[in-house]
């Protein structure tokens, strides 16, 4: 299961190709930027109730655009009809929560610190929402800390032989400025390394987490800007390639790298279109 944001997804969508649509979950809530959304979440996913039951509904409302929307979702998830909206989100968080119980690797792709909160519930997408409506917050190193150190517990105890892998997405936030961007990139560096290495979270030996180094091969590795979009933030569909093959290439044991690659024949079959 790959959550986070749409680094994620890009690479998740790779990650398909090779193991098929069955054996790869991706952002069941959605993009996902802030570890503080990605922790609601996946709380949301190892519980034991629906969303209706959770929430009471508070996460559904009427935009402004007419449409119902949910605080915990992407715009994926949006619908003409309030019922069409609750219907989507439950039977996605259903489907999920059966993957994860049952998945190997769970693959956490963090981008930016920053969350925001609306009546009290930290929001997953504002939906073009008025800014007054929301509070912008920054939380600190260690409060992170602590919110993941809980979060890592419960997936153990909810599916015990599940491997965590962390990775910070190479998608510069310009919003605040390019310095603000690199210190909140710092500041989830640090998180991903206390979470892999500290012994709070590292105390039992069945317990598996670790890192991989995105972040590091877009700006170290990758640094021509022949490999970023147009806008020069994003990761070129070259470079998502790239990252992507490395993952499989450093987490992919031998016999999965070689039915990864039937898999692969099998899907770019599937993709020609038949003459007759």
């Amino acid at each position: 299961m790959m959550l986070g944001s749409c680094f994620a997804e890009h690479v998740g969508e790779r990650l398909k190709m090779y193991m098929g649509c069955d054996s790869v979950d991706v952002n069941p809530f959605g993009v996902l930027y802030n570890p503080t959304s990605i922790a609601q979440a996946i709380k949301l996913l190892i519980s034991h109730e629906d969303l209706p039951s959770i929430t009471g509904n508070k996460h559904i409302f009427h935009g402004q655009d007419g449409v119902w929307h949910s605080w915990l979702h992407s715009s994926h998830f949006s619908d003409k009809t309030k019922e069409g909206c609750i219907e989507k989100t439950t039977a996605r968080l259903t489907v999920a929560r059966e993957m994860l119980k049952d998945a190997t690797l769970l693959c956490i792709t963090f981008g930016t610190t920053r969350h925001y909160r609306h009546d009290g519930l930290v929001v997953a997408n504002c939906h073009k929402e008025p800014q007054r409506c929301f509070t912008e917050e920054e939380p600190s190193l260690e409060e992170l800390k602590m919110l993941w150190a809980n979060v890592l517990q419960e997936l153990k105890a909810f599916n015990p032989d599940l491997k965590t892998v962390f990775t910070v997405s190479p998608y510069r936030y310009r919003k605040y400025g390019f310095h603000v961007s690199q210190i909140q990139k710092a500041k989830l560096l640090l998180l991903c390394d206390y979470l892999c290495n500290s012994r709070e979270t590292t105390e039992n030996e069945e317990t598996y987490t670790a890192y991989f180094p995105s972040y590091e091969i877009q700006l170290d590795e990758l640094r021509d800007y022949r490999f970023y979009k147009e806008d020069m933030l994003h990761p070129s569909d070259q470079a998502v390639n790239i990252i992507a093959e490395r993952f499989m290439d450093w987490s992919f044991s031998t016999a999965l790298k070689e039915e990864s690659m039937k898999r692969l024949k099998e899907y770019r079959l599937k993709q020609h279109r038949k003459l007759i």
